[in-house]
């Protein structure tokens, strides 16, 4: 492959008519979390440089950006109210012209089916909530889809339940799983992000760990060139640019 091909992932709608509603999957780095965009990306440099420190914030972190801006983002269809006050079940619905969705849309699982599954009962309702996005993924050959709760992102009353799925022999076509927290009751809003899914080349690894005097020195090596300017030293020496479109 071209360094000017790339790599595809395709989004499947549900159907014709869930077009006309559901919010299409996105690039991760259209969906930045209010909190990230109104953080400072520097401290008062004045004050910091001359005593040589960094005066670089959370923001100017690249692994960070790089984490929330990974993959894409596949959001809530439409609004949900959910009411979680009752211990034993959930209670929900939608707006009426979606009535005619919800068996499609919204489903749960047995308790016996994660009987196991360690539910932070004090944090979230014990019933796990099944959303169908409307949105199916599949990969080119070779590439698996990571599905997981979006990254960073501004608080929600919910944790989506990530997985992994060979997208590239199953298009992604069920039910994305949730825990929603407990004695909530309100609107999660459509278009709110509800999964990050990543595509993720399939390979074989083996690890290998060194000794110490091996490890140290390449570390130290690493921690001054990093270190010797006052920002972007990562960014501008060691990262890889990621593109998501």
């Amino acid at each position: 492959m071209s360094k000017s091909e790339s790599n595809k992932i395709y989004f499947y709608p549900f159907s014709e008519k869930t077009t006309h509603f559901a919010p299409k999957p996105i690039p991760a780095s259209r969906a930045l979390p209010e909190w990230y965009k109104a953080q400072p990306a520097t401290l008062n440099e004045e004050e910091f440089i001359p005593k040589g420190m960094s005066s670089s914030t959370v923001k100017r972190c690249m692994p960070m950006f790089d984490y929330i801006t990974a993959g894409y983002i596949i959001s809530i269809p439409c609004d949900i109210y959910i009411d979680t006050t009752n211990p034993e079940k959930i209670e929900w619905s939608v707006p009426l012209p979606m009535k005619s969705f919800a068996n499609d849309m919204i489903s749960t699982h047995a308790p016996e089916q994660y009987s196991h599954y360690p539910v932070d009962t004090s944090k979230y309702h014990k019933q796990l909530f099944r959303i169908m996005p409307f949105w199916s993924v599949k990969t080119d050959p070779g590439y698996s889809t990571l599905f997981m709760h979006p990254t960073h992102k501004d608080p929600v009353p919910f944790l989506a339940i990530g997985g992994l799925i060979d997208t590239d022999g199953f298009i992604s076509d069920g039910h994305l799983s949730m825990f929603v927290e407990k004695d909530f009751k309100g609107i999660i809003k459509q278009g709110t992000p509800f999964v990050q899914v990543i595509p993720i080349k399939r390979e074989n690894w083996q690890m290998e760990i060194l000794t110490p005097e091996n490890a140290n020195k390449e570390v130290q090596k690493q921690r001054l060139n990093l270190r010797s300017t006052f920002m972007f030293g990562y960014k501008t020496k060691m990262r890889s640019k990621k593109e998501f479109k």
